[in-house]
Parts: C-alpha cells; structure tokens; sequence
C-alpha cells in the first residue's frame, strides 16, 4: 500500500470515528453575535474547517475587559441551560479560544471572579453544513 494512501485511509478512518464518537460533523462552521453594544466582546469567530460536537471560538476582548472590567472567566451555557465550557482569563488577556455547543443556541458569560458577579451575557448562534 502506497505512504499517500495509506495516510489518507488514516485520515477518512479517525473522521468517521470522531463523528462516531462526538455526534454529527458540521463542515465550515460558523458563530455569530451581536457584539455592537457589548462593553467586554469585540468580535467572535472561527476558522476550523469542520467540527463535531463543538465549535473551537475565538473571542477578542475589549481591552479592558480583563483589567478594570473585572472579567476573569467566560462561561458558555448551552440552550439547556447547562455549563458547557468555562475558561479562566489572566489580567490583561484580549483573547482566548472557547468550545461553544455546534449547530445550536448557546450564552456566553463573562464572569467577575472576584465577586462572582455576571459581568455580561452574550447570545451567540452556531451553524454550518450539517452532516448526519
């Protein structure tokens, strides 16, 4: 068996077991919110060509979103209402990566560690070419 060959029966072998495992893929997925009048999110977006499951997010801060914003962990719930992901921020961080729930309805929050109070709430969307 040919190396090119080999390598891609590899590749198409973990895909199926991955789907297998995490539910259905989504190929080019997407996020979307309304960040205009938000005082901790800039922009949310995502470059991974397919996901399974969840969305990998990248979410740009607000300067001083981690400083004099307080914010020092974003939640993302899903439509459940459940706590799908939670990620700490240091002091002065502007970005991070989040997984927010595929192919649904999930929240964002941004969370004051100090005092444990909801500094904002982001509605988010996530959506794509969903493969069954």
């Amino acid at each position: 068996m040919g190396e090119l060959l080999r390598r891609r029966l590899l590749a198409a072998t973990a895909t199926v077991g991955t789907v297998g495992l995490g539910g259905c893929l989504t190929l080019d997925p997407a996020v979307r919110a309304d960040t205009g009048d938000s005082v901790v999110f800039e922009e949310l977006s995502t470059s991974e060509p397919w996901a399974s499951g969840y969305v990998r997010t990248s979410v740009s801060l607000a300067d001083d979103a981690t400083t004099s914003g307080g914010v020092g962990r974003l939640n993302v719930i899903g439509e459940d209402g459940t706590t799908f992901s939670s990620t700490a921020l240091d002091a002065g961080q502007t970005s991070v990566t989040v997984s927010v729930p595929a192919n649904t309805n999930a929240t964002v929050v941004a969370v004051n560690t100090v005092n444990g109070s909801v500094v904002e709430r982001l509605p988010v969307r996530t959506d794509g070419n969903r493969l069954v």
